[in-house]
C-alpha cells in the first residue's frame, strides 16, 4: 500500500502542480463582434505586448474587425483559425475577385498566400451560360442584368471551350483558396504557435522584451526535467508492484491447488493408471502420466545445478525455497502438470 501512495503522490506533484502553477488569467484578448481577438493579433487601442509586430487589427463600429494591408488596403476579417494559423479575408463590399484584378501585395505583412491556384475570368451574356457547370464559379458582384462574370480554374479551361466563342475573356489572375463569399485565405508561420494551440495552451511573450515567445498553461509548454524523473520514477515502481502482485497471486493458487490434490489423493487413494488409447480425445497427458515424471522439492538455497534455471518458463516467476519442481526441466509442479494435461510435449526449454 506505501508504494501505491508514493506512486500517486509523485505523479500529481510532478505532473498536475507544474501545470496548475503554469496558468494564469490573460488580460489582452478582447472581443470585436463575435470575433475573438487574441495573440497573435491585438486591436490598435490595445498596449503593444498583446500581440506580436504586425498583426494589429481595428475594431470597426465594435462590430467587424479590419485588417490592413500595407499595399492592399483594409479588409473584413470574416474568420481566424488559430490552431492552423490562418485568417479568413473578404472585401468591405463582398467582392473579393474585384481585389485580385488590382492586384494583391503582401509585402510588409507576415502573411503568406499557400495553394495558389490560376483562374480565368469570363465575361459572358446570359443566355450562354448553362445553369449548372461543375468547377465555374458565378461571380455576382461583377455581373450585370445583361451579362454574367465566371471564373473557372485554368486546367479546367479546354472543357469549357465552347464558352470561349461566346464570352470574353477578363483576364487570368494566380489566387489564394478563395470563396465569392466568404473571402480568401491567408496564413502565418510566425510566431509559430502551433504546438501550443494543440495542447491547449496560451501563445504569448516570453518577456517584456524581444519577440521570444513561450505557451502559458496547457500540456506543450514543456515538461520539466524534474517530471521527467518522476514519472518514470512512479510509473517503475507501479509495475514493479504489479509484477510482484501477478507472483504473488500465481504463487497463492499453486499452493490453493496442491493443497486441494493431496486432500483428493487421501480421499481417493493412489490412482490407478489407465493406458491411453487412440480414440481419447485429449490432447495432453493425464495425471498419472504426469506424476511419472520426478519431483525435485527446493531447499532453502533454491540452488540448481544451473544458475539461470531460477524461474519458472511457464508462470515467469522466480523460484521460492521449499516448492516443488518437476525435473523434466525445471518448472513449478503445478505450471508444468497444467501444461501437460492440454500438451503431450514439453513446452520450449530454449
Amino acid at each position: 500500500m506505501a508504494l501505491f501512495q508514493i506512486f500517486f503522490f509523485v505523479v500529481f506533484s510532478f505532473i498536475f502542480l507544474p501545470v496548475q502553477s503554469s496558468t494564469r488569467t490573460e488580460v489582452c484578448p478582447v472581443s470585436c463582434g463575435d470575433k475573438l481577438i487574441r495573440f497573435p493579433f491585438c486591436l490598435s487601442n490595445q498596449p503593444d505586448r498583446c500581440g506580436y509586430p504586425r498583426f494589429n487589427l481595428t475594431c470597426k463600429n465594435q462590430t467587424k474587425p479590419i485588417l490592413t494591408l500595407p499595399f492592399s488596403g483594409e479588409f473584413i476579417v470574416e474568420n481566424i483559425d488559430y490552431l492552423y494559423q490562418s485568417i479568413w479575408i473578404n472585401d468591405p463590399d463582398y467582392c473579393i475577385p474585384r481585389r485580385f484584378f488590382k492586384g494583391l501585395n503582401l509585402s510588409g505583412t507576415p502573411f503568406e498566400a499557400q495553394d495558389l491556384e490560376s483562374y480565368v475570368f469570363l465575361n459572358c451574356s446570359n443566355g450562354a451560360i448553362p445553369k449548372q457547370l461543375p468547377q465555374v464559379r458565378y461571380i455576382s458582384c461583377l455581373s450585370g442584368e445583361t451579362f454574367s462574370v465566371i471564373a473557372i480554374p485554368a486546367n479546367r479551361l479546354d472543357e469549357y471551350r465552347s464558352l470561349s466563342w461566346t464570352c470574353m475573356n477578363i483576364g487570368k489572375v494566380l489566387v489564394p483558396p478563395w470563396d465569392p463569399n466568404y473571402g480568401m485565405r491567408l496564413t502565418w508561420n510566425e510566431p509559430d504557435c502551433l504546438s501550443c494551440e494543440i495542447g491547449g495552451g496560451k501563445c504569448m511573450f516570453k518577456s517584456d522584451t524581444g519577440l521570444d515567445i513561450r505557451c502559458s498553461g496547457g500540456f506543450s509548454s514543456g515538461i520539466p526535467r524534474s517530471a521527467i524523473i518522476g514519472i518514470s520514477f512512479g510509473v517503475g515502481i507501479f509495475l514493479i508492484c504489479v509484477l510482484r502482485l501477478v507472483c504473488h497471486l500465481r504463487r497463492k493458487a499453486n499452493n490453493i491447488y496442491t493443497d486441494y490434490q493431496q486432500h483428493n489423493l487421501e480421499i481417493s487413494g493412489p490412482a490407478v493408471v489407465r493406458p491411453r488409447s487412440a480414440t481419447d480425445d485429449a490432447k495432453g497427458l493425464d495425471g498419472p502420466s504426469i506424476k511419472a515424471y520426478p519431483i525435485t522439492l527446493l531447499g532453502e538455497s533454491r540452488r540448481l545445478p544451473r544458475p539461470s534455471d531460477n524461474t519458472c518458463s511457464i508462470c515467469l516467476c522466480e523460484y521460492q525455497a521449499n516448492e516443488k519442481l518437476r525435473t523434466i526441466h525445471y518448472f513449478h509442479s503445478i505450471c508444468i502438470d497444467e501444461w501437460l494435461k492440454l500438451n503431450a510435449a514439453c513446452p520450449n526449454m530454449s
